[in-house]
């Protein structure tokens, strides 16, 4: 630190024993020598007045203008090696390309093909597929589409030659209410009915805890349900929990959905261990639950259990990072491409 203050105090010293040495001209030519572009020195400072002239008066921006009009009018114009003529044209003046006559005949046989023909005589179903052929069925909406391909219907109902616009509302009712009885599945469920392939409770949202729970622990020794459909009907993670423990217990099942629950995001990696138990289920439905992002630490857990998972093959899950969500896709890819090649062996 000594060294280099030493040498800056002595450059210092050089610096200002040359400065003292110029002269009051050569100082002026230092300061004239500034970039007008640099952006760090004002505006006033880029560019010096040069003039020096002593001021004659207070600035007046009217009798100034006036001054140069007046050195205008009296200053002799710049000499012109040829006058100006009003309305002389100069340099080459441009003409139009000259346009050559054809005969007309010749040009209906060079302008005339079979696509010509084909659509003189075709009819409006043909122009219609055409168009959807082309992409061009985007002019018209679906309504008038479909009349344009029934034969049979007025031009004025819709159709190609028809003014486009808008579909009337269809009102679609609601679809009905599930009415799948929850205490008759728990009596076939604990009697092993081999007729119960598949139980549907989604949308039911009065059911009381303790009957999920009692149909889940109905199921663990069943060995006939492959479809458990439980999506929209309230599962707090307690049931969630129990849910586990039936996938764990049960090689039977296939197809689980527990979408649109208020599940945790702990109790949804749960039940994705779980099914590292047997390896016997297919698809697992978990979306939309309580907990809208899991987060990292859940999902790893989750990308950890599908990557140990051999039968896996489809996955509903909501992933907010992105090296879970590529190692769950690739995972269910490998499973897939493994249980193509062995329906492809098997034949």
């Amino acid at each position: 630190m000594s060294t280099t203050k030493a040498s800056t105090e002595n450059y210092m010293e050089d610096f200002d024993s040359l400065l003292s040495a110029l002269t009051a001209e050569e100082l002026d030519a230092l300061n004239s020598l500034v970039d007008p572009d640099d952006t760090y020195l004002p505006a006033a400072e880029r560019c010096k007045n040069q003039t020096n002239k002593t001021a004659t008066g207070p600035y007046e921006r009217a009798r100034l203008l006036n001054f140069l009009e007046e050195q205008g009018k009296s200053e002799k114009d710049w000499e012109h090696h040829k006058e100006y003529v009003p309305g002389e044209k100069k340099g080459k003046v441009w003409q139009p390309p000259e346009t050559v006559k054809s005969n007309t005949e010749d040009d209906d046989l060079l302008m005339t093909t079979e696509w010509d023909d084909v659509l003189t005589n075709a009819s409006e179903t043909e122009i219609v597929e055409l168009a959807a052929i082309l992409g061009f069925t985007g002019l018209i909406n679906q309504v008038q589409y479909h009349a344009a391909l029934t034969t049979n219907a007025p031009t004025s109902s819709g159709g190609w030659n028809a003014a486009a616009k808008g579909e009337q509302l269809k009102l679609v009712p609601h679809e009905p209410d599930n009415t799948t009885d929850v205490e008759d599945c728990i009596k076939k469920a604990n009697a092993n009915d081999g007729e119960l392939k598949r139980i549907n409770i989604n949308n039911i949202r009065e059911i009381p805890t303790e009957t999920m729970k009692e149909l889940l622990n109905a199921l663990k020794t069943n060995t006939n349900v492959q479809v458990l459909e439980m999506s929209n009907i309230g599962m707090p993670d307690s049931v969630g929990k129990v849910l586990a423990e039936l996938i764990e217990a049960n090689s039977t099942l296939k197809t689980v959905n527990g979408e649109s629950n208020r599940l945790t995001g702990s109790v949804v990696a749960e039940i994705v261990r779980a099914t590292l138990k047997h390896q016997s289920l297919i698809e697992l439905r978990l979306s939309n639950q309580r907990s809208q992002v899991l987060g990292n630490r859940v999902e790893m857990e989750i990308a950890d259990a599908v990557s140990q998972n051999n039968t896996l093959l489809r996955l509903n899950l909501q992933f907010d990072t992105v090296g879970p969500r590529v190692r769950v896709t690739e995972r269910l890819k490998q499973n897939l491409d493994a249980l193509r090649k062995k329906r492809i062996n098997a034949k």
